[in-house]
């Protein structure tokens, strides 16, 4: 069972932003490789493999990003077992998010619907990405090793920072966790692999728990979608 986290107060600009968790022994791509991150064949078509929000500040309703994550087909069909007929509650999103946390067939996009700076990027990671060892959904030091990371892992941001149209794309098949940060012209300034079920339930994890500013959106739609 996850537990619960309670959400800290203040909004963070990239709620979603803590799911670039490539390790220091992540293995380089190359771009050709990278193009073949977005292969969706083995996920789920129906209305439970999909699951969608949007990221606004809180005050102005500015809006921040677009996130969509695709499950497969085993994972849908747990979704629809446990949504269909259903009315959302608190009980229920939380079942829903353990389901999608441990799926190892997945594909996440999110897309920046505005700039960001390199200092906001961090800060919302590690806002964030704490909540998923407190949940109990990574440990405590692979959480410290992930935020001590990040601004190295990251560095190609500190200059030009997240810009509009800008995408981060995750793959995980089994343990296998594919991160790309793809810039709005096309061009990919991240591409690696990392192997290891912390890296996989951090990304997803991070989304999902209860706590994260995208947990009942996310849930929410997939209510939306599946009737």
């Amino acid at each position: 069972m996850i537990r619960h986290v309670e959400p800290r107060g203040r909004w963070t600009v990239a709620v979603l932003l803590a799911l670039s968790l490539a390790g220091p022994a992540a293995a380089a791509q190359s771009a050709s490789a990278g193009s073949r991150i977005a292969d969706t064949l083995s996920l789920g078509s129906g209305p439970y493999s999909r699951m969608h929000t949007k990221l606004e500040k809180t005050i102005f309703r500015v809006d921040v990003l677009m996130l969509d994550i695709w499950l497969g087909p085993d994972d849908a069909a747990q979704l629809e077992e446990l949504a269909n007929g259903r009315r959302y509650s608190r009980e229920l999103a939380e079942s829903i998010a353990a389901v999608a946390i441990n799926s190892q067939d997945a594909f996440v996009r999110v897309e920046f619907l505005r700039d960001v700076s390199f200092e906001q990027f961090l800060d919302g990671v590690d806002e964030n990405l704490r909540l998923v060892p407190e949940a109990g959904i990574i440990t405590k030091s692979d959480y410290e090793m992930i935020s001590a990371g990040l601004p190295r892992w990251f560095g190609f941001l500190e200059e030009r920072g997240v810009q509009k149209g800008d995408q981060m794309l995750y793959r995980i098949r089994g343990d296998t966790l594919r991160t790309q940060f793809r810039a709005s012209g096309g061009e990919i300034l991240l591409e690696q692999t990392d192997v290891g079920p912390e890296r996989r339930r951090a990304v997803l994890g991070s989304y999902l728990v209860r706590g994260s500013e995208l947990h009942k959106g996310l849930i929410e739609s997939l209510f939306a979608t599946g009737g």
